[in-house]
C-alpha cells in the first residue's frame, strides 16, 4: 500500500511537512537575529566584557579579604522526588555538600584539595513526607485557584492525577533544605570561607518575599507557623510581615529609605537604636533626607508603623518626642533565628524517633509552601548576616538561564540616563532573545579579542525592576511592576565563560551566570555606585535616589577572585565539567545518589504493599483503572 494514497499516510506526511517548513522558519529567524549582532562588541559590548587570563589569585585582596591563605569552600546541591503510591503521595527532598580546601601560595598559585569522603561526613540535610492525595491542596498552597481578590475558589476542585502532577510541595522542601543547610554551614564555630549554591539568590528572594505577602496569604488559615510559641510568647502575624522585610546592612544604607522600604528601615534604626528610641530629628539626620517631600514621607510611614498596615498591627509607639518600637518586636532578629532553628532542625532532624507528623505539623497545625518559602527567606536572611559578620563568599551560578535583564532593562536604563552608550534599543526584536545567546555568539565571533576566561562587569541585581520612566521624563526611572524597585546594594551579577576546547578555537564552554552578596567594604565605594533617580509617587520634581552597583571601566578585585576561582574549578577532562564548577559538579552527584537510593525504597515500598496477602484486595481497589492497566501492560511486555 502506498503511504500517500491512505488517509493516514497523507495526515503524516502533511504533518511532517508542517513540522520541517516550521522549524526551517524558525532556524532561519534566529540566524538573522544572530547576524544583527556584528558589530556590537566594537560598539559597546568590549565595555562590559572583561578577560580574567592570569592564572593566579591576588594574594594581597585574599589577605584582605578573607585573612588567611588556606579556604575551605563548600559547594551544594539539592534533589528533589515526588512518588505517588496508591492513595498516598510521597514527598522527599534534601541539599548535600561536597567539601574542599585552597591553600594559595605567595606566588598567587593555589593548591586545591576535594574531600572524597564526602557520603560519609553526612553533613546533608534531607526530610520525607508521605500524604494522602486528598490532603495535598491543604499543604500545597499553590495548588488553589484565587479569584481577582485573591480569595480562595472553594468551588473548584481538581483529580488526584491533577494534584500530583502540579504539587510544588517538594520543591519548596527542596529549596528551604538548601537555604537551611547555608545557613548551618555558616554558623559552625569554624564556618566555611567560600560557599556555591546551584541557585540565583536575588531571584529567590523576590520570589519568597512575594509569595509571603500579607496581601497574597490568609495568615490565619494558610500558615502552621502563625500562632506558635516560643519562650511563652505566640509567632504573630506582625512578626511574619516585618521579618521577610528585613533584609539590609545599616553600614550599607539598606534596606534603603525609599519606596516600599522605608518603614523597613525606620524599623531597622530603632531596632539598632540606643533605647530602641529616635525623635523625627534623629530620624530626618539618619536617613539623609533633605526635602520636604521625603520628611512628609517618613511622617506618613511613623502613622503606619504606629497604627498598622494590612495584617500587621502597629509596631511603634509615641512617647513625647520619641518615637520607641514596642518591646515585643525588639527582639525580632532573635524570634527569627529561634523559630528556624527549631522548626527547621525537627525537619531535617536525624533522630528516627522523629515521626513525619512531628516534622512538618505544629501545634497540630500542617506546614505548608507558604510557610516553607517564609522559613526559606528566614533562612538566606540569616546566612547572609553571618556572611557578613564572618567574610564568607557567597555564590549562586545558575547552569542554563533565560535572563535578559542585560538587553532589556541594564542598558536601556544606562542609556537613558547618560551613565552608558550602547545597547540593542534599535534593533531589540532583532537580536536573540536571551542574554545568554548574545554572549556566546559575540565569544564565538570576537575569540580574537575575548579570551577566556573572561566576565561581564558586575551589576547590582536591583536593577532587574527598573526601566526608563514611564512618562519618559528625562533622568528619570520607575519600577518595573507597579512602580516598584527591589532592594539595592545586596546581590550582584555577572555572566562568565571559562573554557575554550585547545584543539579547536570556536569550541567554547557555556555561558554561565553567577550572582554574589555585595560587601560594605568592597563594594559601595563611591566611584562603584550609580544613583539614580525613582519617580516613586508620580512627582518628578521629588524623585528618591536609588544607589545601585555598576562596575563598569572600575577595578574588581571580588570578581577577579570569583573568575580565577571558577577557572580553577572546571576541567578540561571531565565532559560534564567543561565550563562548570566541579564543587557543584560534586554536589549534584551526591544529590542524585541520595535521589536514587530513595526512590528506590519508595518504589519497593509499593512493591511490598502490593504483594502483602493481606491487603491485596483492598488496594486492587485503591489503584486507578490507569495504574492497572499500566501493570498490565507491563507485565505483558516482560512475558
Amino acid at each position: 500500500m502506498n503511504d500517500d494514497s491512505s488517509f493516514i499516510g497523507r495526515r503524516l506526511k502533511q504533518t511532517g511537512d508542517l513540522l520541517l517548513g516550521g522549524a526551517q522558519k524558525q532556524v532561519l529567524d534566529y540566524k538573522s537575529k544572530f547576524e544583527s549582532l556584528r558589530g556590537t562588541y566594537d560598539e559597546f559590548l568590549s565595555k562590559l566584557l572583561v578577560s580574567y587570563e592570569s592564572k593566579s589569585f591576588d594574594t594581597k585582596f585574599v589577605d584582605e579579604f578573607f585573612g588567611k591563605r588556606k579556604l575551605t569552600f563548600v559547594g551544594i546541591d539539592g534533589t528533589v522526588l515526588k512518588h505517588d503510591v496508591f492513595d498516598l503521595l510521597i514527598f522527599f527532598a534534601g541539599a548535600y555538600p561536597a567539601f574542599g580546601t585552597i591553600e594559595i601560595e605567595e606566588t598567587g598559585k593555589a593548591v586545591f584539595e576535594y574531600d572524597e569522603k564526602y557520603l560519609e561526613r553526612g553533613v546533608g540535610v534531607s526530610s520525607v513526607l508521605p500524604v494522602y492525595i486528598s490532603e495535598v491542596p491543604h499543604i500545597d498552597q499553590t495548588l488553589l485557584i484565587r479569584s481577582e481578590e485573591g480569595d480562595v475558589e472553594q468551588s473548584i476542585s481538581h483529580s488526584d492525577s491533577w494534584v500530583i502532577d502540579n504539587s510544588a510541595f517538594a520543591d519548596y522542601m527542596m529549596g528551604l533544605s538548601e537555604f537551611y543547610l547555608t545557613y548551618h554551614l555558616t554558623s559552625l564555630e569554624k564556618p566555611v570561607d567560600i560557599l556555591l549554591l546551584d541557585r540565583i539568590f536575588s531571584s529567590e528572594v523576590a520570589s519568597f518575599y512575594a509569595e509571603t505577602s500579607d496581601f497574597r496569604v490568609d495568615l490565619d488559615h494558610e500558615c502552621g507557623l502563625i500562632g506558635h510559641k516560643m519562650n511563652g510568647r505566640a509567632f504573630s502575624k506582625t512578626e511574619w510581615v516585618y521579618a521577610r522585610k528585613l533584609f539590609g546592612n545599616l553600614r550599607m544604607g539598606t534596606p534603603a529609605a525609599r519606596g516600599e522600604f522605608l518603614l523597613s528601615r525606620i524599623i531597622f534604626e530603632l531596632m539598632n537604636a540606643e533605647g530602641n528610641s529616635l525623635t523625627r530629628k534623629e530620624l530626618v539626620e539618619l536617613l539623609e533626607f533633605d526635602n520636604e517631600f521625603q520628611e512628609a514621607r517618613l511622617d506618613k510611614e511613623l502613622k503606619n508603623g504606629m497604627k498598622g498596615t494590612g495584617e500587621a498591627e502597629g509596631v511603634i509607639i509615641r512617647d513625647k518626642d520619641h518615637f520607641v518600637l514596642k518591646p515585643q518586636y525588639r527582639d525580632l532578629h532573635v524570634r527569627i533565628k529561634s523559630i528556624v532553628d527549631e522548626v527547621c532542625g525537627r525537619m531535617f532532624s536525624t533522630d528516627s524517633n522523629v515521626g513525619y507528623e512531628d516534622r512538618f505539623k505544629i501545634d497540630g497545625r500542617w506546614l505548608t509552601t507558604n510557610d516553607l518559602a517564609f522559613l526559606s527567606i528566614a533562612s538566606l536572611y540569616l546566612a547572609v548576616e553571618n556572611c557578613w559578620k564572618n567574610r564568607i563568599l557567597l555564590l549562586g551560578v545558575a547552569k542554563d538561564t533565560s535572563a535578559r535583564d542585560l538587553k532589556r532593562q541594564v542598558l536601556p536604563v544606562l542609556n537613558y540616563v547618560g551613565r552608558f552608550k550602547g545597547g540593542f534599543i534599535e534593533k531589540r526584536e532583532d537580536t536573540p532573545d536571551t542574554d545568554r545567546m548574545i554572549l556566546q555568539w559575540i565569544s564565538l565571533h570576537e575569540r580574537e579579542h575575548l579570551k577566556v576566561p573572561w566576565a561581564t562587569v558586575e551589576y547590582d541585581t536591583a536593577f532587574k525592576t527598573i526601566v526608563p520612566h514611564f512618562d519618559k521624563e528625562p533622568g528619570l526611572v520607575s519600577g518595573a511592576r507597579r512602580n516598584q524597585i527591589s532592594i539595592e546594594k545586596t546581590f550582584l551579577k555577572s555572566y562568565f565563560q571559562l573554557c575554550q576546547a585547545g584543539s579547536e578555537p570556536k569550541l567554547r564552554s557555556n555561558v554561565l551566570l553567577y550572582d554574589r552578596l555585595v560587601y560594605p567594604e568592597f563594594d559601595t565605594k563611591k566611584e562603584n555606585i550609580v544613583t539614580l533617580k525613582h519617580d516613586y509617587e508620580k512627582r518628578p520634581d521629588y524623585p528618591e535616589s536609588v544607589e545601585v552597583v555598576f562596575y563598569e571601566g572600575r577595578d574588581n578585585p571580588i570578581q577577579s577572585f570569583v573568575i580565577t576561582l571558577f577557572k580553577a574549578m572546571t576541567s578540561m577532562s571531565i565532559p560534564e565539567l567543561f565550563g562548570h564548577l566541579k564543587p557543584l559538579y560534586v554536589a549534584d552527584k551526591v544529590a542524585k545518589y541520595h535521589f536514587t537510593q530513595v526512590k528506590g525504597m519508595i518504589e519497593s515500598t509499593g512493591t511490598w504493599l502490593m504483594n502483602r496477602p493481606d491487603l491485596r484486595e483492598f488496594l486492587f481497589y485503591l489503584s486507578s483503572f490507569r495504574e492497572r492497566r499500566s501493570s498490565v501492560e507491563q507485565s505483558r511486555r516482560t512475558t
